[in-house]
């Protein structure tokens, strides 16, 4: 659960946990691509396979607020495996996801990055 805040209000953006833990770069490129152990397609995560990173459009409310509230089917917490997001950078993307597009969603640029942790 997490909020992000100084978005246009009625905008929907993408969300990706990307493979580094890194935000230093300030156009976001230093957290790497989107994670994806499985080394599966770029999809939409409610339907067949996608990288494990790919995470539902979000719509920011009337104040251009992002309340974002996601379950990660198959991530893990502190376990240390192949698909633990602990030390993952999570990545708010300029445009929506149209889960189609290879290997990004063609969501736009990274306007935003944290850390998971």
């Amino acid at each position: 659960v997490g909020t992000i805040t100084g978005v246009k209000a009625g905008d929907t953006h993408a969300f990706h946990v990307h493979e580094t833990g890194d935000c230093s770069a300030p156009d976001g490129t230093s957290a790497g691509p989107h994670f994806n152990p499985g080394d599966h397609a770029h999809g939409q995560p409610d339907q067949g396979e996608h990288h494990l990173g790919d995470m539902p459009n979000q719509v920011a409310d009337d104040s251009g607020t992002l309340k974002v509230d996601v379950t990660i089917a198959g991530a893990t917490l502190r376990d240390g495996g192949p698909n633990d997001l602990i030390g993952r950078a999570f990545i708010v993307h300029a445009q929506p996801d149209d889960y189609t597009s290879q290997p990004s969603g063609n969501a736009g640029a990274r306007i935003a990055c944290g850390v998971i942790q």
